[in-house]
């Protein structure tokens, strides 16, 4: 499933949605010096990630929130408990954290009091997070900020209404007026304030350390301020992308189409091992690491039913590897019947074999290692894709590549009876993870 831009909007402004997106996991890909991409949580059930300098938060579709990542400053062991929140955001050593009825938590580094001069009360719809200050929109539309005012990035907070997004770089800030133009303020010293983009027309802003992005109704992305690594130059054409957001010095952004795009510093592989593949949903990008979720719910996707003789109903457990067995099971075949367990990337149905169709297009289709091949008396198969002996090496399909590595795979039984046409199943999808 693709989420429309006014989706993404809504996660944005913390009307997230748990029917829309609770089954997502998280990928993390950079650096991960403190554990901020080998310790995120594996499983389902997320709805929005955040991340800072080296730490990161994720929030559950059950209102409660994971930590992980640096925990110098408290960021990861103060963490509020609990399952009232509605959106967390992180920066350099301090976190926040939006509750149902529109209060705010924060925790972490204080020295700037960004966390003491937290404002009380309620009403706030979303909140942001700087280097060392912060950032809160309230219903409505007018904006709080507090904490470092080294470069008036608190001072100079605009204080008109009608705003419906903030977002904080290390010493800058923007915000999204409810007609689509934007407002920078701050440090200056790459023109991340002055080189603003004029006109309406944008639908999210974003803010990396020194440079800034915006997000355009059409999908395009404005990009200005510190270009050191190409973090400007390099943004990508074009149009369709549905969220956006900015590190230290790299950028990403997701496409409707459901991959992800990243540009800029690449010292610790944060471009170059961007994931591959379609599925996600949201992103965002820290110092010099990235987290995205995932579309857990592309999982038992039928993409080969129209063949009326394509024979056999597939279905897949799951499709999450951290559980430790994905089973891929088979009922209403043919009776004794040779059965096979097919795996490709392909997405189009092709080969029509003259009595069934062949689902496979776009790879080469692979086998696994170990014909499942046993007659099946009942007419019914199973084949645990991670365990079984006919699944060898942890699930390596014979195409080549671990199953689970955020890709989506389609899986189809074929059926042989001694010198009779190849039947097939019906084909089913899940993006593996």
């Amino acid at each position: 499933m693709r989420i429309s831009r006014s989706a993404v909007a809504l996660a944005l402004f913390s009307l997230l949605s748990p029917s829309l997106l609770a089954q997502a996991p998280i990928v993390a890909w950079g650096r991960d010096q403190a554990g901020q991409v080998s310790n995120a949580p594996s499983g389902t059930g997320f709805v929005q990630v955040a991340t800072g300098v080296s730490h990161c938060l994720a929030l559950h579709a059950d209102g409660s929130i994971a930590s992980w990542g640096a925990d110098n400053l408290g960021q990861v062991s103060n963490t509020p408990t609990g399952n009232w929140f509605v959106q967390v955001a992180t920066g350099g050593g301090h976190a926040m954290a939006l509750r149902a009825k529109g209060s705010i938590k924060s925790w972490g580094y204080d020295f700037y009091n960004q966390v003491s001069d937290t404002p009380p009360g309620t009403g706030f719809v979303q909140v942001a997070v700087g280097l060392v200050h912060s950032l809160a929109l309230r219903s409505g539309g007018p904006i709080v900020s507090w904490g470092d005012d080294s470069y008036d990035q608190v001072t100079d907070t605009p204080r008109a209404a009608l705003f419906k997004q903030v977002a904080a770089g290390s010493y800058h800030s923007l915000a999204l007026r409810g007609d689509g133009s934007i407002v920078s303020w701050g440090k200056d010293n790459y023109g991340q304030v002055h080189w603003t983009p004029p006109g309406t027309g944008f639908v999210q802003v974003a803010a990396g350390t020194d440079h800034s992005l915006a997000l355009r109704a059409d999908g395009s992305i404005a990009s200005w301020g510190r270009d050191s690594e190409n973090q400007v130059v390099d943004t990508p054409p074009g149009t369709g992308f549905v969220h956006i957001d900015g590190g230290w010095q790299h950028s990403v952004a997701v496409h409707g189409d459901g991959w992800i795009v990243s540009w800029g510093y690449d010292g610790y592989s944060q471009v170059s091992n961007t994931p591959p593949g379609t599925g996600f949903l949201q992103v965002t990008a820290g110092s010099n690491h990235s987290l995205a979720l995932m579309d857990g719910m592309a999982c038992n996707t039928l993409f080969c039913g129209t063949d009326a003789n394509n024979i056999g109903d597939v279905t897949l457990s799951t499709c999450d590897c951290s559980v430790g067995s994905i089973t891929l099971d088979l009922s209403t075949s043919y009776t004794n019947q040779f059965t096979y367990p097919l795996v490709g990337l392909g997405t189009t149905a092709v080969s029509p074999t003259g009595v069934s169709e062949l689902c496979l297009a776009g790879s080469t289709i692979g086998r696994y290692t170990k014909d499942a091949g046993a007659i099946s008396a009942a007419g019914t198969y199973s084949i645990d894709l991670l365990n079984a002996a006919s699944a060898p090496g942890g699930g390596v399909p014979t195409i080549g590549g671990a199953l689970c590595n955020g890709n989506t795979w389609r899986f189809q039984y074929w059926h042989r009876d001694g010198m009779n046409p190849s039947r097939f199943s019906k084909g089913i999808s899940g993006l593996i993870n």
